[in-house]
């Protein structure tokens, strides 16, 4: 008989060996990558809003996201133990922003700011929705063996909502969570459904829980993609070649026939080229596109549009694609 090898450690590294600097390096991917984070704590869908945002006083918040009800939340990023200043201004920025919470991520976290962040959220659970919720969030970086390095988020503190069962397993689904795992994993079997009948562009399985766009097809550093909002659904050319100059080559070929594109298509885009992002976006939400949580109607409805959409997208880059690969 076999006897099954022990499954492996996640050894920790060096953050660094992934993200060599925080500010140039894991700031913008975690901005390009928030599903990342919002599905390690199971704290809903986060959308980025803007990075590098204008607070009084100075000051710049690293990343401005929104959920899935439109309301503001902070994270504010530093390698290292986190400490007094980076924590305060968090906070301040959550209260000048309006935020519904804010989220400290660091490579460790004190004591006594476990404890002060668990005080803060007694508090701020007594304001019930308006009160700012706290997340105190630890980021490492490991191997299993000898894979290529990896990361995981763990989260240290945070409202009893959000709280976990153990100190390094996430809380269990709610209902919430469950119905809108649910809701997703209709949309795409839906929208699967659609888009095959027309040929194979779409190739991605079902989405899981928490997903919130779905890659059909990729070529080289470009990927058209599927991302889903609550009531709305937009079809996007993501570019993404690992340099940020080479991205910026590649979408500037494309956007210099902007206007002919825009007339093939008959709309307009939106074209962005954040350098703090480390890809570039194109894409546009078509005027009757449902949401994982539309009708039944709508979605009907909404699967055909988008799908009318996304072949209409690919056919229309896809020339400009073949001749930059």
């Amino acid at each position: 008989m076999t006897v099954p090898s022990p499954p492996q450690e996640f050894k920790l590294i060096d953050i660094r060996e992934v993200w060599p600097g925080e500010a140039k390096d894991f700031t913008p991917w975690l901005a390009d990558n928030l599903e990342a984070l919002s599905d390690h704590l199971v704290i809903g869908e986060l959308e980025l809003d803007s990075t590098e945002v204008e607070v009084p006083g100075g000051r710049r918040l690293d990343i401005l996201a929104k959920d899935a009800d439109g309301r503001n939340w902070a994270v504010e990023n530093q390698y290292g133990e986190a400490d007094h200043d980076h924590l305060t201004r968090a906070l301040s920025y959550a209260v000048g922003l309006e935020c519904r919470a804010v989220i400290v991520v660091a490579e460790s976290h004190r004591d006594e700011f476990v404890a002060v962040a668990d005080e803060w959220n007694r508090y701020s659970e007594a304001y019930g929705s308006d009160g700012i919720r706290l997340f105190l969030v630890a980021i490492e970086a490991g191997r299993i063996g000898d894979s290529v390095p990896g990361f995981r988020f763990r989260l240290v503190a945070g409202p009893n909502e959000w709280k976990s069962v153990t100190a390094t397993g996430p809380r269990p689904p709610s209902d919430a969570d469950r119905d809108r795992e649910v809701a997703q994993r209709e949309f795409w079997t839906g929208l699967q459904k659609v888009m095959s009948s027309r040929g194979d562009l779409f190739k991605a399985s079902t989405a899981g829980r928490g997903a919130s766009y779905v890659a059909i097809v990729s070529k080289g550093p470009f990927c058209f993609q599927f991302w889903v909002r609550m009531n709305s659904c937009r079809v996007q050319l993501r570019i993404e070649s690992g340099d940020g100059e080479q991205n910026d080559e590649l979408y500037n070929s494309i956007a210099s026939d902007r206007e002919t594109i825009h007339n093939a298509l008959d709309a307009k885009l939106v074209w962005e080229n954040n350098p703090k992002v480390r890809s570039c976006r194109i894409y546009r939400v078509p005027e009757g596109a449902c949401g994982w949580r539309s009708s039944a109607d709508e979605r009907d409805a909404g699967y055909v549009v988008l799908s009318d959409a996304m072949h209409r997208f690919h056919e229309t880059f896809m020339p400009y694609i073949e001749k930059l690969v």
